[in-house]
């Protein structure tokens, strides 16, 4: 064999055409890889966390906790509804403490003692407040009759349905017996005189007795409920 000339070994070293594009390509797709795997890993390996695992959390309600199952109100129904207006809250006062009644308090005794009503008036009739009643004779039953002290006397009118219809005369007069009650009145009246005989005053005083106002009989200055009392009364016609 002849030895290779230089030329000849210039050309067998240098890379064909085909060579260098598939160095390009290789070159080029390292490249490309290298990127890739750069943008791919760059944002771990710049922060340097590594990213958590999603925490899944199941919610399950507590038993003792009561489900609203009532159906939630729609966003239209809450517009249309009136808005709620605070009620403004009144102060609260200290409370007012009574104040001492100017009344005082009597029993039944100190308070018949007070009526003024059994006092004498400025011309001298009725009695003073020890003063006993006067004992006139005896009543139904024999129980003692006391002398009637008027409270308010009768009218012509309280008197005149009872009254007989002829005429009265001059003089005339009629006693009746009642036994006292409560609140200055008498009950179950009884005729015990009359003048002239027969002309029914009597009867027409019973009838009428239930009107009277009659003060009970004092003793001791104290009223007696249920005693008797002759009422007498002048007819000056």
């Amino acid at each position: 064999m002849h030895p290779a000339t230089p030329e000849l070994r210039a050309d067998w070293r240098r890379p064909s055409v085909r060579q260098r594009a598939l160095v390009i390509g290789l070159t080029l797709v390292a490249e490309l890889l290298f990127l890739l795997v750069l943008f791919g890993l760059g944002p771990a390996s710049w922060t340097g966390r590594k990213q958590s695992q999603p925490t899944l959390v199941e919610l399950i309600p507590s038993p003792q906790a009561p489900v609203d199952r009532a159906p939630a109100k729609s966003a239209e129904a809450k517009a249309k509804a009136p808005p709620k207006v605070p009620q403004p809250t009144r102060p609260r006062l200290p409370p007012t403490p009574l104040a001492k009644s100017p009344f005082l308090k009597l029993t039944s005794e100190e308070f018949a003692a007070a009526d003024i009503s059994k006092l004498g008036s400025a011309g001298g009739q009725g009695k003073s407040q020890g003063a006993n009643s006067a004992a006139v004779g005896t009543g139904p039953g024999g129980a003692t009759l006391y002398k009637a002290e008027w409270y308010r006397e009768p009218t012509d009118a309280e008197l005149a349905g009872y009254l007989p219809q002829r005429s009265i005369e001059p003089g005339s007069w009629a006693e009746v017996a009642c036994k006292t009650i409560p609140d200055n009145r008498v009950e179950n009246c009884q005729s015990i005189g009359e003048s002239p005989p027969g002309s029914g005053l009597g009867r027409a005083l019973r009838l009428a007795g239930w009107q009277f106002r009659i003060r009970p009989p004092m003793i001791d200055g104290k009223p007696q409920v249920g005693t008797w009392v002759k009422v007498h009364i002048d007819f000056t016609r």
